[in-house]
């Protein structure tokens, strides 16, 4: 098993960009609220949080220089990233990212218990 990065849309609308080795566990956390230093600060305000996309990498760091990445794009950006799974790959490259990114499954997204999930469209 590896390790996610994720988009999750907050209740007001705002997406989320985080990084985690358990993506069911950190969105069972995100929406319990910031209780016990779990879950975020910003998604504790926002509730509730839904997982609408998620990538996996083979390690942390791959993981956290993805992140930064993703949080460093636009909004529309994010909202090309939720709507179409494959242009992760057009974000590694601009990047120069020469780590493995695998996209994730609709299953995996509606195990999260997520109403949102989408097919992969690549």
């Amino acid at each position: 098993m590896g390790y996610w990065v994720y988009l999750a849309r907050c209740g007001d609308n705002t997406i989320y960009t985080g990084a985690t080795k358990d993506l069911k566990r950190r969105v069972r956390e995100h929406n319990r609220g910031f209780s016990g230093g779990r879950g975020a600060k910003y998604t504790a305000s926002h509730l509730p949080v839904t997982l609408v996309q998620a990538w996996e990498v083979v390690s942390w760091s791959d993981a956290l220089r993805l992140e930064y990445a993703i949080k460093r794009c636009t909004r529309r950006e994010k909202d090309q990233l939720i709507a179409h799974t494959g242009h992760i790959f057009d974000l590694a490259e601009r990047r120069k990212f020469a780590f493995k990114i695998s996209v994730v499954s609709a299953e995996i997204l509606k195990g999260t218990d997520n109403p949102n999930a989408k097919p992969i469209d690549r």
